[in-house]
């Protein structure tokens, strides 16, 4: 066998190996299309893994491609937390899980696991697992200064502050007085698809800092409820450049993250910290300034929001939203979530 026989064999067994494990059986197909009996048993916790007993739940089967049939139930968790449900659908079910005091979950269960032929005798496999699911407790919300920012840099090539407290940029720019976060902007562009844009985001005192946390995307409450001790660094850059035609960089600030913040921290002779304040922000156009085109020019824009916890040392992240520290916001402006 010569050496191009035997690549063409080499890449037919790859092909075979990668049909075979996405190709779906007959049944799954038939399931798919159809739909197949499935059930699972949910168990609802609290965040210390205690179970949560007549948490409501709205679950939706879907037992063909249409949302519109959705197969809509309801119920209650029992003393174990546990609440079985069954039914037709052709692979997934959507379901919400509240309870007062506890912060609502939205989240999907999946019967289709593709690659895999987890149909048998019309019913999905493994049949009535049981899944456990995470609805947050209410611990203690405080108040905090929290706000839907959208401004415009005034400024590139130049470290500007921002006043969290105030909410605005710091003089001359707006009227901020203490620089919390300090923000460079970089940028030139050609057009949409050919550009540069380069941000740091850096802070006005020693042992401030920043660090970056996977948003919980199931929970009403998407962040940790304490902000952790150590681990921040005091810079964060992040580069986009592309041309018409090739990624030069890519952001490395992933779209599902958020932001936890130490700032006003003062420091002993042995630079160990005495006091500091903690936040979070949300939303990576943070790092990630938006362009807007208009007959006047360019415009740089900054999205993000940001919760303030004022009270020094307090590394509490959980927001009363009915105990927002701004008042008389307008409506683009206010935070209702916690």
């Amino acid at each position: 066998m010569n050496r191009l026989s035997a690549l063409v064999v080499v890449l037919a067994s790859c092909w075979l190996c990668a049909w075979k494990l996405y190709a779906a059986s007959p049944e799954v197909e038939k399931a798919r299309q159809h739909g197949a009996r499935g059930r699972v048993t949910l168990r609802v916790t609290d965040s210390t893994g205690k179970p949560v007993e007549h948490a409501q739940l709205s679950l939706a089967l879907f037992p063909s491609d249409s949302y519109g049939s959705a197969d809509v139930r309801e119920g209650q968790t029992d003393t174990n937390g546990c609440f079985g449900i069954e039914g037709t659908t052709v692979g997934d079910m959507t379901y919400t899980i509240t309870k007062n005091d506890y912060y609502k979950t939205t989240e999907e269960y999946l019967f289709y696991r593709r690659g895999e032929n987890c149909v048998q005798n019309d019913r999905w496999q493994p049949w009535n697992p049981t899944s456990t699911v995470v609805l947050k407790e209410h611990r203690n919300p405080v108040a905090m200064y929290a706000k839907e920012v959208d401004v415009r840099i005034p400024v590139r090539d130049q470290a500007i502050g921002f006043d969290l407290e105030k909410g605005d940029w710091v003089t001359p720019h707006g009227q901020g007085t203490l620089a919390d976060l300090l923000i460079k902007y970089t940028a030139a562009y050609e057009g949409p698809q050919a550009f540069s844009k380069r941000i740091e985001l850096s802070f006005s005192n020693p042992r401030d800092g920043v660090q970056a946390f996977a948003l919980d995307r199931t929970s009403e409450f998407r962040s940790l409820y304490t902000a952790p001790e150590e681990g921040y660094t005091p810079i964060l850059i992040d580069e986009q450049a592309r041309t018409r035609t090739k990624i030069l960089k890519r952001s490395e600030i992933a779209k599902d993250q958020y932001l936890v913040f130490r700032v006003r921290s003062v420091t002993n002779e042995e630079g160990r910290i005495v006091t500091a304040n903690y936040g979070k922000i949300y939303s990576p156009n943070l790092l990630d300034p938006i362009i807007e085109y208009g007959r006047m020019g360019d415009t740089d824009r900054l999205m993000f929001t940001y919760y303030f916890n004022p009270t020094p040392n307090d590394r509490n992240m959980e927001f009363n939203p009915a105990r927002n520290l701004f008042t008389n916001l307008p409506p683009v402006e206010r935070v209702t979530e916690p």
